[in-house]
C-alpha cells in the first residue's frame, strides 16, 4: 500500500495549504469550515483525477520500468518546485494593488501574497474566492498525482488523505500565522515541501 509514502506525498502536496493558511493567519483573513472544505475538496478532486491519469500511464509501461520512471518523475517535481522556490527568493517582489499578477497567474506571486483573492476586502474567503484558491492550489497537485500514481500509491487513500491533510494544514497554517514570524515559516516549508517529494522519488527508487 505503501503507507509511508502516501504520508510523505500528501505532507508535500499540502505544504502550500499550510503556507497559505500562514498568511491568512498573519493578516487576520478567516477561512471558515466551508471554504476551507470546498478548498480541500477541489484539490482532492484534482489529486484524484491525476491519479487516473497516472493509472492510465502505468497500464501502459513495462512494469520493470514503472518504478524507475516514477522515481525521475518526482524528483523532476520536486527540483521543479526547489528551483521555483528560489526564484522566488531572488526577486521577490508583492502583486500590484489592482490584481494584475493574478490575472498573469504568476502561482508564487498568489503563493506569497494570497490576500489578492479577497477581492472585497471582506477579511473572510467566501465561496467563490474559495473556489479560485482550491483550483490554484489544485494546479500544484495535478504533476505529483501522476507520479504518484505510477509509483502505486491507492488512488483512493492517497485522495482522501490529500483532502484530510489539506484541511488541518491550512486550519494550522492560519493558527500559527497569529503566533510566528509568516515570512520565514513560508520559505521553510516550501524548501521541506521540495525535499519531500524528492525523497520520495529516491524512496520509490529502492521500493
Amino acid at each position: 500500500m505503501h503507507l509511508l509514502s502516501i504520508l510523505f506525498f500528501c505532507i508535500a502536496s499540502s505544504s502550500d495549504n499550510f503556507v497559505i493558511g500562514l498568511s491568512y493567519g498573519g493578516k487576520a483573513i478567516k477561512v471558515n469550515f466551508r471554504s476551507n472544505f470546498l478548498v480541500a475538496a477541489i484539490s482532492c478532486i484534482g489529486t484524484f483525477c491525476a491519479m487516473l491519469l497516472g493509472e492510465g500511464i502505468y497500464r501502459l509501461l513495462p512494469e520493470k520500468h514503472t518504478s524507475i520512471i516514477a522515481s525521475i518523475l518526482l524528483i523532476g517535481f520536486g527540483i521543479y518546485m526547489l528551483i521555483g522556490s528560489l526564484k522566488k527568493d531572488e526577486g521577490e517582489k508583492g502583486p500590484s494593488s489592482d490584481g494584475s499578477d493574478l490575472a498573469a497567474g504568476n502561482y508564487y506571486d498568489i503563493l506569497e501574497h494570497p490576500e489578492i483573492l479577497d477581492k472585497d476586502h471582506s477579511k473572510d474567503i467566501d465561496f467563490r474566492e474559495a473556489v479560485t484558491l482550491g483550483f490554484i492550489l489544485c494546479l500544484n497537485n495535478v504533476g505529483l498525482g501522476v507520479g504518484a500514481s505510477i509509483a502505486g500509491l491507492n488512488i483512493y487513500i492517497t485522495s482522501f488523505l490529500a483532502l484530510v491533510f489539506s484541511m488541518i494544514f491550512v486550519r494550522a497554517g492560519c493558527y500559527m500565522g497569529h503566533k510566528v514570524l509568516y515570512g520565514r515559516l513560508s520559505k521553510y516549508s516550501e524548501y521541506i515541501s521540495a525535499a519531500i517529494i524528492m525523497i520520495l522519488g529516491i524512496y520509490e527508487f529502492f521500493v
